[in-house]
């Protein structure tokens, strides 16, 4: 290699490298992903968006980590939370985009862990993926975190974790439970029982950033991960995790007490090897004005010291590491890079740092001073966070980021984590030696979002449609891809996956000429990787004209051409399907076609049939020739594969050693997303994880949040809301999680106000229905409500369960307790009625009886509005529901609201508000039992973020699952006389009154190739010979993912004459086939319907008994289905439709009732109790659960 003399150790000034910006990576929105933030006039290389928060059925993504594998396949997780708040406790899965090309596809978003030990679709909190690489073994090891999203839930607490794949990344293993940084804190009254430790009562975190093998030093081989850990109030350690046997067993290293208060907790540790086989330990600084801390270990690489500031000014937030093997002064390993946000004060500005580490010779004890320099300009100017980097094969870096929004990105509230966005940076221009690079920069381009059509195989290297390319009927197996000669085909862009290298192969395909315009000359049917003379290159191509099949392999030793004649091919009689296999077992070169013995080329090849990655390679054209499109083929191709071993025509269709199948099934369209701000107060009372009936309780934020109306100094943790005119509270619709029926109950929350005896009203809580005074009433509510009444120097509450036998409830205190303190308000209902509560004060408690709600037997309103079946209004706090927007707000503060099933008691309550002397922190303890929810205001809890979710009909109904997939309205009613269980939702199926549901795509809707039971009760017309949608998820297209379940007429042979016949019929459209099942549809009334998939196995149950097609035999047709229904990945899907379709049009004429949705296949008893007395399986939870119990106006803050 080639070194220049330049002086050692300078990098280039910020001000020089910005004028050498950071090199553009060629636009890419590969593999779903989408390509934004270019600019050619200020040099901007903009960003592939690997996941985008509100999508793929998430929430929110965060915390990204990178790693590049042996084979060079580039692994990106990343957290991917269910929440709209994005908190960082709750509902989150660990997940995965893989690329094999240098970042320029990716696959889908794949998830690697999720759920609890015994249900992958428990809400589980699944954190800080720390990925690190074995290469002795080619195995990558993924270490995180892990445990109960249920507050004070039993179970290990944050639990480390590891798994392992052993397939570059394709697929990881049941997570093992392995150590953490520091033990379990001793119990002297019980020692530890080391089978069965104590619980972890502290905080520990892996990384989150990769981890590294050692290189040098004395232990060469060693996996080294960065973790942190606060086993109390009064440490905080970072350090290494450690494995010396390729990551079967952990250890901790060596750690002190790093903790100053006031000065420096590092914690979030990133690690980096140094040139003399120590280990450079970056934390970040959560107490420091600059943030960045570090250690350097001893030799062993695992003894970590006390850490010390960084002179480094960046944001309170983790920070990325790399030490640079390409690119380097004097010894590959001698440079260190660093990424993070530079803003002080906000998560902002992102930008990379070297550290040269000739500069700064370590001392006798391997400690060194870092000389961190910034260098290039600002990576991403504005939001960003997290962040991981890592080499690439021609010694580009890979920059993966939480990013905001980019130019081009649809309008929303920014924030640091909009997006995570990948970035390859040519370190060139950054530094002084530049000459000094040994890799050579990848060359290759990426297409623009198009079409797709997926490659089933696990690789995923889809195929993009050019031209007029498409999916039609008639395929030699399904539907095929149609071409029609003008230069159209399926592309595959080069992939390290797709490489044959020098090892055995075989492509097979299918291929049909268009009889009617056969080609004028030889057509490519394939053509991948390269062309010209003596370029590696493969391809296949037909000639009609000579009635022959040709196959032609350049290798980089030999090249060899072989043809098979075809008698009458492409003339006007040629409509069969033909079957082509070319294969190269050792040196030979094979061609079948239509299965009879091959043609055998004399030449030999060997050697690979590609060129080295950083030559440059072309992917897979089907359909035309490579780079310019000549010679097009005219017909239809199906089943395209390619397997790395030489296999027969038999063989081609075996999964074993499979790198590429296209079965020209349907086509992934890149739809844009449509995002909406929501702001969500989370509930974390634990009714959002354990799916108890009363579901959860989500608020939405009224008038969105901003920095100004978080507040800090809190009565309760960290964090409370301020509550005006402008942000007028926090509410939600009735659901039963608010609804106390005729029982026990207790309201509580903290206020804060200035006021004085001329100020207004002001609304603390208001639930149920407006009846303000029985004045100028036009509907009589029932009615819960308690306001600061300044000018009478009261808080006075209202509770009216019948019209007219409303009763009241006073405490005096100047302007209503208007001294800026914070206050605790209780409304409470017990066996002797209800009373209001202040701080340690309650009132006498007055008669109460009877629920929140329009009764039944008592006729009409006083204006003569029935009122029975009416559904109540739901909860707000901080204003009053008004006609016409808002009344009455406070101008204050609000914190801790919580609705518990039962009446505290006094006591309690004192101990929740205890009395506490001036300029203490109250202790406040309370009760044991969970309430039924609570909104925290905690800052992690209250946010404002973007998803991806169709606009609001205006009405809802609530999910009892645990997972909060509640769901849209359109038209429709209430059914009147209710429904099989309970209530209904009457869909109608009238001109111009057509109802349906509309349930937004989550992750729980994303079937993907697992098992799934969808399940509903419904009615229908069974005369209407229009068809009638119960069912309908995903696409609606002919070449689209599908669900569907719906009844139409169809015409049988009965006897020999056609009679038609009302079906049922199931049917589903995946990525490699379709299938559908039809039976005769039910009589009036209620009914049930149920489909599921267990594997492969496809069936149909019709009132709790499986119902099936049969051969003339009359035997049971079996049904298959594989592939999968859904493609996780950063655009627009469709959820689930009842009651019509997707674009209307096919509404069902009758009504819907309980509608469940499982991750597993249920069994004939489980649906048949489903249906008999609607009893949820023991061993199954659902996803979700709509009984249409409650309809409402509005909508809930997740959905």
């Amino acid at each position: 290699m080639r070194r220049s003399k330049t002086l050692a150790g300078l990098l280039l000034a910020p001000a020089l490298a910005c004028l050498a910006a950071l090199l553009p990576a060629a636009p890419a929105a590969a593999g779903g992903t989408d390509f934004l933030g270019a600019d050619a006039t200020t040099g901007h290389p903009g960003d592939q968006i690997l996941f985008r928060s509100g999508t793929a059925g998430y929430g929110c993504f965060r915390i990204p980590t990178l790693v590049r594998t042996e084979a060079g396949t580039l692994l990106a997780f990343a957290e991917a939370r269910t929440s709209p708040s994005c908190a960082d406790r709750g509902a989150i899965d660990i997940v995965v985009r893989r690329s094999t090309n240098e970042g320029r596809t990716w696959g889908p978003v794949r998830v690697v862990l999720s759920g609890s030990a015994t249900d992958s679709e428990a809400p589980y909190t699944r954190g800080n993926p720390t990925p690190v690489v074995d290469e002795a073994t080619d195995r990558i090891l993924l270490l995180s975190t892990s445990e109960p999203a249920t507050p004070g839930g039993t179970g290990a607490r944050r639990e480390a974790l590891v798994q392992t794949s052993t397939d570059d990344g394709l697929t990881f293993g049941a997570p093992r439970s392995v150590n953490r940084l520091l033990p379990y804190p001793p119990d002297p009254k019980n020692p530890p029982d080391p089978k069965n430790p104590p619980p972890f009562t502290g905080w520990f975190g892996t990384g989150p950033a990769h981890g590294i093998q050692l290189k040098g030093g004395p232990h060469a081989g060693r996996l080294v991960v960065g973790a942190y850990q606060s086993p109390d109030s009064t440490q905080q350690h970072a350090g290494v995790l450690y494995s010396d046997d390729h990551g079967e067993t952990w250890k901790p290293g060596s750690s002190k007490n790093s903790l100053v208060p006031g000065v420096m907790k590092p914690g979030e540790a990133a690690v980096a090897e140094l040139p003399d086989g120590h280990v450079y330990v970056g934390a970040r600084n959560e107490l420091s004005t600059k943030h960045r801390a570090y250690a350097i270990t001893a030799a062993d690489g695992i003894s970590t010291r006390e850490f010390k500031s960084l002179p480094v000014t960046t944001a309170n937030t983790q920070g990325s590491l790399l030490t640079l093997q390409h690119t380097y002064d004097r010894t590959p390993g001698d440079t260190l890079l660093m990424a993070s946000p530079s803003k002080l004060g906000d998560r902002a500005d992102l930008r990379l740092y070297a550290w040269n580490t000739n500069t700064t010779p370590a001392d006798q004890h391997g400690d060194r001073n870092p000389n961190w320099q910034p260098v290039g300009d600002l990576v991403k100017s504005g939001k960003s966070g997290y962040s991981d980097l890592a080499e690439l094969t021609g010694g580009e870096i890979g920059l993966v980021y939480e990013s905001g929004h980019l130019p081009g990105m649809s309008a929303g509230k920014d924030w640091s984590a909009a997006t995570i966005n990948f970035r390859r940076i040519d370190p060139r221009p950054l530094f002084s030696y530049a000459s000094d690079h040994e890799g050579v920069p990848a060359p290759g381009t990426t297409p623009t979002a198009a079409p797709t059509t997926p490659d089933a195989s696990p690789q995923a290297n889809d195929a993009y449609l050019t031209g007029n390319a498409g999916i039609a009927a008639g395929g030699a197996v399904g539907q095929g891809l149609a071409l029609d000669g003008s230069g159209d085909s399926a592309d595959v862009p080069y992939a390290g996956s797709l490489d044959p290298k020098d090892g055995d192969f075989t492509y097979s395909l299918r291929f049909r000429h268009d009889p009617t315009a056969p080609d004028p000359a030889a057509a490519v049917l394939l053509w991948a990787f390269g062309k010209g003379a003596d370029v590696p290159q493969i391809w296949i191509r037909t000639d009609a004209k000579a009635d022959k099949v040709t196959a032609h392999v350049q290798g980089t030793n030999g090249a060899a051409t072989v043809s098979v004649p075809v008698e009458k091919l492409g003339d006007a009689t040629d409509t069969k399907w033909h079957e082509v296999t070319l294969v190269r077992d050792g040196t030979d070169i094979k061609l079948y076609v239509d299965a009879v013995e091959p043609a055998t080329s004399p030449s030999k090849v060997s050697g690979p049939v590609t060129r080295p990655v950083t030559a440059g390679n072309g992917g897979i054209r089907i359909g035309a020739r490579l780079d310019d499109g000549y010679t097009p083929f005219r017909g239809a191709i199906d089943e395209v594969r390619f397997h790395r071993a030489a296999l027969t025509p038999a063989q081609v269709n075996q999964s074993e050693k499979l790198a590429l199948w296209l079965p020209f099934h349907v086509v992934d369209k890149p739809d844009p997303v449509s995002l909406r701000d929501i702001a969500i107060s989370d509930d974390v009372s634990g009714a959002c994880i354990e799916g108890t009936a009363v579901g959860c309780v989500d608020g939405t934020i009224l008038g969105g949040i901003i920095e100004d109306n978080r507040l800090g100094n809190a009565a309760v943790d960290t964090g409370a809301l301020k509550v005006d005119a402008t942000y007028p509270g926090v509410e939600t619709p009735f659901r039963p999680g608010i609804d106390v029926g005729s029982g026990a109950f207790t309201y509580a929350l903290w206020f804060k106000h200035s006021s004085n005896r001329f100020s207004a009203n002001q609304v603390l809580l208001w639930a149920y229905g407006v009846d303000p005074d029985g004045a100028d009433t036009k509907h009589w509510a029932p009615s819960l409500w308690a306001r600061i009444e300044p000018g009478g120097n009261r808080i006075r509450a209202w509770a009216e369960t019948e019209p007219g036998k409303g009763v009241e409830r006073v405490i005096e205190a100047p302007a209503g307790f208007g001294d800026n303190e914070w206050h605790l308000l209780t409304l409470v209902r017990d066996g002797n009625g209800f009373a209001l509560g202040v701080d340690r004060q309650r009132t006498e408690s007055a008669p109460l009886a009877g629920p929140f709600a329009f009764p039944a037997g008592h006729g009409n309103a006083p204006d003569g509005t029935p009122l029975e079946g009416t559904t109540p209004l739901g909860l707000r706090v901080g204003s009053k529901p008004g006609i016409d927007g808002t009344e009455a707000p406070l101008t204050g503060a609000i914190d801790d609201v919580r609705l518990y099933g039962r009446a505290l008691s006094t006591q309690e309550v004192v101990l929740m508000a205890p009395e506490t002397p001036p300029g203490k922190k109250p202790s406040r303890k309370f009760p044991d039992d969970k309430p039924r929810f609570r909104w925290s205001m905690e800052p992690g809890n209250i946010q404002q973020h973007s998803v991806m979710r169709p606009a609001s009909t205006g009405r809802s109904t609530p999910d009892s699952s645990a997972h909060a997939n509640n769901a849209y309205l359109y038209a429709g009613t209430d059914r009147p006389g209710g429904g099989k269980f309970g209530k209904a939702f009457r869909v109608n199926g009238e001109p111009g009154k057509n109802g349906r549901v509309i349930l937004p795509y989550t992750d729980s809707e994303a079937l993907g190739s697992g098992d799934f039971t969808v399940a509903t009760v419904f009615s229908h017309d069974p005369a209407a010979t229009a068809m009638q949608s119960l069912v309908w998820a995903y696409g609606d297209g002919a070449a689209e993912r599908q669900l569907r379940i719906h009844v139409e007429t169809r015409t049988e042979k009965v006897e020999g004459v056609d009679v038609p016949k009302r079906k049922l019929i199931a049917f589903t459209q995946t990525d490699t086939d379709s299938t559908e099942i039809a039976v005769d549809a039910p009589e009036a009334g209620w009914h049930h319907v149920a489909l599921t998939r267990d594997g492969t196995d496809l069936r149909l149950y019709v009132d709790g008994v499986e119902r099936f097609e049969t051969d003339d035999k009359g035997s049971r047709k079996e049904k298959r289905i594989t592939g999968s229904l859904t493609y996780p990945d950063t655009f627009d899907v469709q959820g689930f439709t009842l009651g019509d379709s997707p674009f209307g049009g096919l509404p069902l004429k009758g009504s819907l009732d309980e509608f469940h949705l499982y991750r597993t296949a249920l069994d004939a008893a489980e649906i048949g109790a489903l249906w008999s007395t609607n009893t949820r399986p023991t061993r199954a939870a659902p996803v979700v659960h709509l009984p249409f119990d409650v309809l409402v106006a509005g909508e809930y803050a997740r959905m």
